[in-house]
């Protein structure tokens, strides 16, 4: 029985070619978009799942609040919590903790010399961990000690090539002195699915060189609760109840931080929670996060697209299976005169149905494997440049063919075997008013999510478009920022900096250079506390701080709103500060005029002598910070230098030429401000293709869908056409007739589909501290288009 449906079946796929590679075109370019936005979404929710007992990993996140108002929070904690919660809390079976280790590395035998910055000062308990496979050295001692490394393997290679880099010396040059690493491993990098990217890691111990180079023996490495710059994992114990442990944290966090006597008279309080290390790269979006993490929402909205795609297909199918009823129904009559059972004719037409999505689940394998490199290139990120899901996915993906096949066949198999013959082969069968009235409505259905898919389609458009184009209220164009040096002594660099920046200026096609702690483009971490000395504001506000030299302001064109820039005709300058606008509102000042020669304290005091117009100094997902800028005249960290457009190439050998001079010593590191700070909205403009393209893929399902529907439509009415033609009829005429239906389908779908569209694009928006708004022409255009 089995094996005539199946030959019945193939047989009447043969039979109509043009039906049945329309049903198997539509579903396979479904599927084998739900199949690549299945491996997509798979990938993005796999981070760190290779740990082992992953569960059991957690990251400490600190809250910082100030006169009860919650002031900033921080993947980063403080360097105790680490060792004390050990200590006092029976939950923590281990922790480690990585602080950022930027290095200036030499191999001095071959002169090879790089800026590093994706490392970090680790405890030797990372390893275990995180499962870092020690490809040489021994991993129980590797980290102990000061001044050890462990390289990647691909590090190494580009230190000591196919040597063995093992006990090796690699030198760490700083301001302070040159300090030799001895190489006591190698590793395998961590994989692509993780939320750390590690390069090199130095041990823990060495971290204390920094404060007692200043005197200080209290080693706040392992003591300080006021340094937060240190990721802190801990692995709780199996069986450990989340819950009861968190509520121990308040109580912790109040015994350690907020007892103290700075912490109560000034009004702050600290909290720290702890968020699983697998939920890191998709939830986790906080001052200091290690990497530029993924966004739930977008994975989600993306998961839901690959269902609504796949439903779309199955939609398509039902339809033309349903239209195509009349041409079926004279065969199920004959087959019913002859003997055969309702139930029979189902099972046939099942197999018919199951067979069709059989063969374009093949055909979707195979688009997805092929398209599967491009689709990874296109996303970045890691994702692998071949086909794979993992094996839960497999089943999720079985699973929905399964139903989804079913479903979509048992509707048409049903209504097919249905029919009663005497009345199909008197000729006085017709399609149902209910078969009809089905039909429509998954039309209106396909149409309702096409429309909603072009909508979000132009408004993920429209707000990274919005985000690239805003004045940032600084001009970043044809600017050169180079890394700064950091071999040279303090004392020495002083000297020499000022004849640097003299030749930098003096070559053709330099227009200005300015120094700064930080640049466009790059999270700002540099927050203190600062108060106003003023009897009616007792309490501190952070400030996120800016060190520059005279040249700032102008060289970025930044607008003044009250007071003067810096300035060395003034030399009490080296105590002034200048605002941003979001800082006066923080402090207490009504406008820019009244702040202009007041006073602030951290330290030393500080008086006021300027307020500028907010600029942007992130993307515009986030918010401006309140900013204090202060006077470094020579500040290393970033040298930003404006150079005219026509023959960069020459100009940029020309400041290489004179780095090279003054800073041999030291690597050329370089890159163009304005692409740097448009790389922000990667993840937004890729989130924006594979939205677009999916929904793209979505509407043309559902368009050569109402094709053949159409198509079938106006065969069933040839002799109606041809007497209308007779008659007169033209062919707009005639056009109209038919499209009536489909077009009235299509507006109420339109009707639907938009404040649904907007509901969803406004959520999603959401997340946009700067954001369009969602205009009405959008849905106009997106009903044209339809």
């Amino acid at each position: 029985m089995i094996k005539s449906y199946f030959k019945l079946a193939f047989r009447n796929l043969v039979k109509r070619k043009d039906y049945s590679m329309l049903n198997i075109l539509g579903l396979a370019i479904g599927t084998s978009c739900c199949l690549l936005i299945f491996q997509y979404v798979a990938f993005e929710r796999s981070y760190d799942n290779f740990l082992p007992d992953s569960n059991q990993i957690f990251r400490l996140r600190l809250d910082h609040y100030q006169q009860g108002r919650l002031d900033w929070q921080s993947a980063a904690v403080y360097p105790a919590f680490g060792p004390t919660m050990k200590k006092d809390l029976p939950e923590v079976e281990d922790y480690c903790r990585l602080s950022p280790a930027p290095l200036l590395l030499s191999n001095e035998l071959s002169t090879i010399k790089f800026n590093e910055t994706k490392g970090y000062y680790a405890d030797p308990s990372f390893l275990p961990m995180f499962n870092i496979r020690v490809l040489k050295g021994n991993p129980k001692t590797a980290l102990n000690g000061m001044d050890k490394i462990m390289l990647s393997a691909e590090t190494a290679r580009k230190y000591f090539g196919k040597d063995d880099a093992l006990g090796k010396t690699l030198i760490f040059h700083s301001p302070f002195s040159e300090r030799p690493f001895e190489v006591t491993g190698i590793f395998d990098a961590l994989p692509g699915n993780s939320h750390l990217v590690v390069n090199y890691l130095v041990s823990y111990p060495t971290l204390g060189f920094f404060p007692h180079r200043y005197n200080d023996s209290s080693h706040p490495e392992e003591t300080s609760w006021g340094w937060y710059q240190f990721y802190t994992y801990l692995r709780l114990k199996p069986g450990t109840n989340i819950q009861k442990f968190e509520s121990k944290l308040p109580a912790f966090c109040d015994h350690y931080i907020n007892s103290q006597a700075s912490q109560k008279e000034n009004n702050i309080r600290d909290e720290v929670h702890i968020i699983p290390v697998s939920d890191i790269h998709l939830h986790s979006h906080y001052m200091q996060e290690a990497e530029v993490n993924g966004n739930a929402r977008a994975v989600s909205f993306l998961f839901m697209i690959a269902f609504l795609i796949i439903g779309i297909a199955w939609v398509n199918y039902i339809n033309l299976s349903t239209a195509r009823s009349l041409e079926r129904a004279r065969e199920v009559g004959v087959r019913k005169l002859i003997g055969a059972v309702r139930s029979t004719l189902i099972g046939q037409f099942l197999v018919e149905s199951i067979l069709i999505n059989l063969f374009s689940f093949l055909l979707a394998l195979f688009i997805a494997a092929t398209v599967t490199p491009w689709f990874s290139q296109m996303i970045g990120n890691g994702h692998p440049a071949y086909f794979y899901l993992p094996f839960d996915y497999w089943l999720l993906m079985i699973g929905v063919f399964l139903v989804g096949s079913l479903l979509s066949g048992i509707y048409p198999a049903f209504i097919l075997s249905g029919f009663k013959p005497v009345s199909v082969l008197k000729g006085l069968f017709k399609n149902s008013v209910a078969g009809l009235a089905l039909r429509k409505g998954l039309i209106i259905l396909q149409f309702t999510i096409s429309v909603v898919l072009i909508i979000g389609t132009f408004v993920v458009y429209r707000q990274v478009n919005y985000m690239r184009s805003q004045p940032l209220g600084a001009n970043v164009a044809q600017t050169l920022v180079v890394g700064g040096p950091f071999s040279l002594e303090y004392h020495k660099y002083d000297n020499i900096y000022q004849p640097f920046k003299n030749a930098v200026l003096d070559l053709p096609g330099v227009k200005n250079m300015t120094a700064s702690t930080g640049v466009m483009g790059k999270e700002n971490t540099w927050a203190n506390a600062v108060w106003r000395l003023d009897a009616a504001y007792p309490n501190p506000v952070t400030l996120h701080f800016l060190g520059v030299d005279y040249a700032f302001l102008p060289s970025y064109e930044i607008k003044l709103v009250a007071g003067r820039n810096f300035s060395k005709d003034f030399p009490s300058d080296s105590s002034a500060v200048i605002l941003n606008e979001s800082a006066l509102p923080v402090l207490g000042f009504e406008n820019a005029e009244k702040a202009i020669g007041q006073k602030l304290k951290r330290g030393d005091t500080m008086s006021i002598i300027g307020v500028i117009k907010d600029f942007h100094t992130e993307s515009l997902n986030k918010n401006i910070d309140p900013e204090l800028i202060t006077l470094l005249p020579t500040v290393r960290s970033d040298y930003s230098i404006k150079i005219e457009s026509a023959n960069m190439a020459a100009v940029i050998h020309s400041i290489q030429t004179a780095w090279d001079k003054y800073f041999p010593n030291d690597p050329f590191n370089y890159y163009f401000l304005d692409e740097s700070f448009n790389a922000q909205y990667k993840a937004d403009a890729q989130f924006g293709k594979l939205f677009g393209g999916f929904a793209l893929l979505a509407i043309i399902i559902a368009c050569v869908g109402l094709m053949g529907l159409s198509a079938y439509n106006v065969l069933q009415r040839r002799k109606e056409i041809g007497i209308r033609k007779v008659l007169g009829a033209s062919i707009v005429s005639v056009f109209s007739i038919l499209s009536k239906e489909f077009l009235q389908l299509v507006f109420i779908a339109i009707i639907i589909a938009s404040p649904v569209a907007w509901f969803i694009m406004h959520r999603w928006l959401e997340n946009y501290a700067y954001r369009i708004k969602i205009s009405g022409w959008i849905i106009i255009i997106a009903g044209l288009l339809v």
